[in-house]
C-alpha cells in the first residue's frame, strides 16, 4: 500500500491513476491525517511519498517524525517546487529517494526499488 501526503488535489488524482499497483494509494493532505493512517494502517504500508512544500508542518519535518517512529517505512520526498539539491537535502532528514513532480515512468521504478530495498 502507498501513501502519499500532498495538499494538491489535481496532482493527487493524477497519482492516483499513475501509481496506483493494485496494493492501493491513501492520500493525507497534511502530517496530521499522514501520522493518524500511520496509526491506522501501520506497518501494511509498503511506501510513503511526502511533498516537501505543505502548509503548517514541512515535508521535511514530516519525514523526521516518520523516520523516528517507523523507521522501516521507506520515504520518498517529492517535490514541484524544490530544486533538486533542496530535494536531495531531504535524504538527510530520512528519505530514501527523491522524485521531482510531474509523475513520469521513472516514479514506478523508483517506488519499486525503495519498496524492495
Amino acid at each position: 500500500m502507498l501513501l502519499i501526503v500532498d495538499d494538491d488535489p489535481t496532482f493527487l488524482e493524477a497519482a492516483e491513476q499513475a501509481l496506483d499497483d493494485g496494493k492501493g494509494v491513501l492520500f493525507a493532505s497534511d502530517g496530521r491525517h499522514a501520522r493518524t493512517l500511520l496509526d491506522t494502517v501501520g506497518p501494511d504500508f509498503g511506501v510513503m511519498m511526502v511533498d516537501l512544500d505543505l502548509p503548517g508542518q514541512d515535508g521535511f519535518s514530516i519525514i523526521q517524525e516518520v523516520r523516528r517512529d517507523f523507521p522501516t517505512l521507506p520515504i520518498i520526498a517529492i517535490s514541484g517546487v524544490y530544486q533538486s539539491a533542496a530535494l536531495e537535502s531531504a535524504k538527510l532528514v530520512g528519505a530514501r529517494a527523491t522524485l521531482s513532480k510531474p509523475i513520469t515512468p521513472e516514479w514506478n521504478q523508483t517506488i519499486a526499488s525503495v519498496r524492495h530495498a
